[in-house]
């Protein structure tokens, strides 16, 4: 069976609830579906980027795969015993049947989502502002979700542009068509992610506009489960610094940091923040889902079975350098299971599912995945600040990060330290651990990699690509 672009730019359409590339042959072929019914008024629009939202959170994508699974394992957090699921991707084995076919999920899911997103905007082309109140709004939104999505297919599909300015990128596909767009070079890809994500920048800037919605206007509550501004603006910050553009990542950190409604957490603050929840005060965009917890207490806290994970062998030494105070993530996220002699990681639990005490949940929190958090910001602008010869911005954004985890500044330690790109990099790898993002910033920097069994792994475009899934060549064909 040949399965194709064009059936995967429809599946999402078709029917919200499909996740097999395979399933198009069981509804109806040419794409009608909502044509009319459900995106025809406000509402319907409010129900379709909830759609899109739902289908991020799904385990073949950040629910799972592209959270603390598939690429937390390809950045040697973890070890899992006998597991034939997981060990291709600790091996970097992409040709590994089982690896082939948790990248095409990802491919496939991933593009059937951007083709309902690219329905919401096909629709929206009938209307106007002057129809929807808050038609800017849903446009934005579906642009950067857009956008998004394309620019993490391309990190895990493509080579990093600074490594090879002329690499092969991959579809970017901008209408709800049965006909596959081509594939591009990736420089091309970067200029239509951040076409779009320009674009939704400038739609969702419009503080009067939200100002106008009245109480009753549901869509516009909880804005960190949306792809509100400061995501649009986040997400930048990662384009940039991704494609070696070094101002303007400085720049869009910068935004997201004086941004008001979000401010790093204070270090007695840490434990408990992320468990299954988005942050309370760090969240820049996250996805609302209650099907999170139960997987990660599954895969991430029990003790060692056949789907558990346990941390890599050195992960305490990690946290606990000696003179740089003390780290309070260690303490806040791990567990030592007695039983199986391995470190647990509880970052991402919620106590209120594993204890079945859903009642004593506090009000107002959002269950759900973290997607892009504030500390982000500080890493990227003092990266970009350090690479733009500004050491003392630089180091001011990374010790204000490092004494929000309890750690002393680099200049205040006996003796002070010097702020590197190295530094960056290790507390990154520390702060990350469960949310899916150290692999992409290895692969940015083309770093060797330690693996689990404390072996180098040099860089190398075999660790950091995988291929494009054969079958999307055999349609083209």
């Amino acid at each position: 069976m040949k399965i194709g672009f064009k059936n995967i730019m429809v599946l999402l359409a078709l029917i919200l609830g499909g996740s097999s590339c395979d399933s198009f042959l069981d509804v109806q072929p040419k794409g009608e579906v909502l044509e009319g019914d459900l995106l025809k008024d406000a509402k319907g629009f409010e129900n379709a980027l909830y759609g899109v939202y739902a289908k991020m959170g799904s385990t073949n994508l950040y629910g799972q795969n592209l959270s603390y699974s598939a690429l937390d394992l390809m950045a040697q957090y973890y070890t899992s015993t006998n597991n034939e699921e997981v060990e291709p991707l600790i091996k970097y084995d992409y040709t590994n049947t089982k690896a082939e076919d948790l990248f095409y999920n990802i491919w496939c899911d991933m593009y059937s989502n951007i083709a309902y997103a690219n329905n919401v905007l096909e629709h929206l082309e009938k209307f106007s502002p002057s129809d929807m109140q808050f038609y800017n709004i849903y446009k934005g939104e579906a642009l950067g979700l857009r956008a998004f999505m394309h620019f993490d297919l391309l990190r895990i599909f493509s080579e990093q542009i600074t490594v090879n300015e002329s690499a092969d990128g991959i579809p970017y596909s901008t209408r709800f068509s049965l006909f596959a767009p081509d594939i591009l070079k990736s420089k091309d890809v970067y200029k239509r992610i951040i076409s779009d994500l320009r674009s939704a920048e400038q739609l969702l800037d419009d503080d009067e506009l939200y100002a106008s919605a009245s109480s009753n206007a549901n869509f516009l509550k909880d804005q960190n489960i949306h792809f509100n501004l400061q995501a649009v603006q986040a997400t930048l910050a990662r384009v940039y610094l991704t494609e070696g553009t070094l101002d303007s990542a400085l720049y869009y950190a910068q935004q997201v940091i004086q941004a008001p409604g979000l401010s790093l957490l204070d270090y007695t603050d840490i434990a408990g923040d992320l468990a299954g929840k988005l942050s309370s005060k760090e969240t820049v965009f996250g996805i609302y889902s209650k099907n999170f917890a139960e997987p990660v207490i599954k895969i991430l806290h029990n003790s060692q079975t056949a789907y558990s994970f346990e941390m890599r062998y050195n992960i305490q030494q990690l946290y606990q350098i000696n003179g740089a105070g003390n780290d309070y993530r260690w303490g806040a996220w791990y567990t030592y299971n007695n039983t199986i002699k391995y470190w647990k990681l509880d970052k991402l639990t919620d106590t209120y599912v594993l204890n079945n005490t859903e009642y004593n949940r506090p009000a107002g929190e959002i269950r759900g995945i973290n997607m892009i958090r504030l500390p982000e910001m500080y890493y990227i602008a003092a990266e970009s600040a350090l690479k733009l010869g500004n050491y003392d911005q630089a180091l001011d954004y990374f010790n204000e990060l490092l004494e929000s985890r309890g750690l002393v500044a680099l200049d205040d330690r006996l003796p002070a330290e010097t702020l590197t790109v190295d530094k960056i990099t290790d507390d990154r790898y520390k702060e990350f651990v469960g949310e899916g993002q150290s692999f992409y910033h290895m692969k940015r920097l083309n770093l060797d990699i330690l693996n689990v069994e404390g072996q180098t792994v040099t860089a190398d475009k075999k660790i950091y690509v995988v291929d494009i899934p054969s079958q999307e060549f055999e349609f083209r064909r």
